[in-house]
């Protein structure tokens, strides 16, 4: 199925508007709080489908939080068909999947199905990250500096 249609078709089974701009972007709002944004990768016939967990934390809270978040990703075993994705410029985390043009509409809709609940998870997991008994809200900025020669998608 082409990719463009495959998104229109999700947003009819979600009963929501939902097809990529001109730009090949789209986003949904899930539950009034969790964007989930669809980008659609011609050059490599791809339709990239993500959401932010959110901002890590600095210190010993960041690194626990890499643990869980990995450990859960060992073999897919808790997280297939999701994987998880750190953005340096940003300094977010996102969970993604990826569906190719000969995806069909029912993988689409468990798959992304999928991507919320466990996006749902992680965030909860990373606003409850807690150094020596203290939390870390998960906007705290991070002692992190990115990559000078960066090159990622466009992310909306």
């Amino acid at each position: 199925m082409n990719l463009r249609n495959l998104v229109e078709e999700l947003g009819r089974r979600l009963n929501t508007p939902l097809a990529l701009d001109g730009g090949g972007l789209a986003r949904i709002i899930v539950d009034q709080s969790l964007p989930v944004d669809f980008e659609l990768d011609e050059p490599h016939g791809l339709l990239l489908v993500y959401s932010v967990i959110g901002i890590l934390p600095a210190g010993a809270a960041r690194e626990r939080f890499f643990e869980r978040l990995l450990s859960g990703n060992l073999f897919g075993a808790q997280m297939a068909p999701c994987s998880p994705a750190f953005d340096p410029e940003r300094n977010e985390m996102l969970l993604w999947f990826s569906l190719g043009e000969s995806a069909h509409i029912e993988g689409a809709v468990d798959a992304l199905e999928k991507l919320v609940a466990l996006a749902e998870t992680w965030r909860n997991e990373l606003t409850q990250v807690h150094v020596g008994g203290d939390t870390v809200a998960a906007g705290e900025p991070a002692a992190y500096e990115p990559p000078a020669a960066f090159n990622a998608f466009m992310r909306a």
